[in-house]
């Protein structure tokens, strides 16, 4: 641009280091040089009475369109001058410039200030403390263990002509009266419940182990006081139990049958085994990825403070308080800081190491969250169909390739625990220090 100072400048207030001040100065020459050629184009498709199509002199045509065409140019100049001074100054926008305009008519010089927020400039800090990573190794204790939950997860119940005990199922009538009054909603008929797995009050529980079939008893039931229908909460009531039915579990039996029924086409048992343990080795694997990767961003979040663009906090913050599961909204905040920080450490890292997600990374990260489903095909069609799901999958490659680059540079302390340990199904052995 000629005498570019003279009609641009760029400025960066001291209360708010990462905002961009451009203000700019169009002369009246440009502005109405930009109206005049829209308003030819205008006339060359304008009608008005009495002339034929873009015959209209140009004084008809200003007249009825004058007003369109200087917004028009007021537009076109603030993105062309705005987009030049992004490109000449290298500025990296968070988001769109807010503009304000302080002069502009036919005759005068266009002047307008474009203020618009860019990420902030700063050295990724690579963390300096040590990670730890987590391994196991699956033993055939492991799969005895999964294959029991799978049993326990298709278990069967026998009537048992005897009385209940945990793990049992019971069909039972009960009343409920308070004070001597029927309780709103205090009858049920035919009610299940499994024993043990606390889904009735307590002393219900209790009072129901050791009956048996066509046995009738009372209890007395304290309502805790946190109980949620808050009329109930802290009283006392008594309950009428009634015993319809006593069943006890059973499981299936670890064979050829249970085998073709979880999907082993010959239904052989050392082949179930087999494929049990290849998936606990899987998840453990993935679970020990997780774990690594949670405490390196931990501490990048703790190793860095970038100056945070407050357009990228209220955004943040925004989405929180819509996610239900955010969790405590004293929080959020904190919550929202840190996510912005790691967003904008990670992308820095991208940047300068130049990293990118091939089409075949992100084709398999796809692939990777479709084998959950049925129809893995039909999910990745899907999945592929919406291009916000397609970044969201070029960002978690990236993220991974970001972890794995900071892994490089960081000490990591090698730990076997147990599978169970790492799973959190048991907790670490004491040492004689503790």
């Amino acid at each position: 641009m000629k005498n570019k100072d003279q009609f641009m400048q760029i400025s960066t207030p001291e209360a708010a280091p990462l905002e961009r001040h451009i203000h700019v100065t169009i002369p009246a020459s440009e502005v109405e040089s930009g109206v005049t050629q829209r308003l030819r184009n205008k006339a060359r498709s304008a009608r008005f009475p009495g002339f034929r199509p873009g015959k209209a002199p140009l004084a008809i045509v200003e007249r009825h369109y004058g007003s369109d065409a200087l917004m028009e140019t007021f537009d076109q100049l603030i993105n062309e001058h705005y987009a030049q001074a992004v490109r000449e100054q290298s500025l990296r926008p968070v988001g769109r410039p807010d503009v304000q305009v302080e002069k502009g008519g036919r005759g005068e010089d266009f002047v307008f200030t474009a203020v618009v927020e860019v990420y902030p400039e700063f050295e990724p800090q690579v963390p300096e403390a040590a990670v730890i990573r987590k391994t196991a190794e699956v033993s055939e204790a492991d799969v005895d263990a999964t294959i029991d939950i799978m049993r326990q997860q298709r278990r069967v119940y026998v009537k048992a002509e005897r009385a209940a005990q945990n793990e049992d199922r019971v069909t039972v009538d009960f009343q409920g009266l308070m004070d001597g009054e029927p309780m709103p909603g205090g009858d049920v008929v035919d009610y299940q419940v499994v024993l043990g797995g606390g889904r009735l009050l307590p002393d219900i529980e209790q009072g129901l182990v050791g009956m048996s079939d066509g046995e009738e008893k009372s209890v007395s039931v304290q309502f805790p006081e946190d109980y949620h229908v808050a009329e109930l909460a802290g009283k006392n009531a008594e309950f009428h139990l009634q015993v319809k039915e006593v069943a006890a579990p059973q499981l299936p039996e670890l064979d050829a049958e249970f085998a073709l029924a979880l999907g082993i086409e010959d239904g052989d048992v050392a082949a179930l085994r087999q494929e049990v343990k290849e998936n606990l080795e899987r998840e453990a694997q993935r679970l020990s990825h997780a774990q690594v990767k949670a405490q390196i961003l931990d501490l990048v979040a703790d190793s860095n403070q970038p100056d945070l663009p407050k357009q990228m906090l209220a955004q943040e913050l925004e989405q929180l308080k819509k996610d239900p599961n955010a969790g405590n909204h004293n929080d959020l905040d904190s919550i929202a800081r840190r996510r912005v920080v790691l967003g904008l450490v990670l992308s820095e890292i991208v940047r300068r190491e130049k990293l990118q997600a091939s089409s075949g990374e992100v084709t398999q990260v796809i692939r990777d969250m479709a084998e959950q489903y049925e129809d893995p095909d039909q999910f990745v069609a899907w999945y592929r169909s919406k291009p916000e799901q397609l970044e969201q999958a070029e960002a978690m490659v990236l993220e991974d390739k970001v972890v794995a680059w900071l892994l490089e540079r960081v000490k990591v302390t090698e730990e076997p625990v147990s599978f169970n340990q790492l799973i959190g199904r048991a907790p670490a052995p004491q040492t004689l220090s503790e």
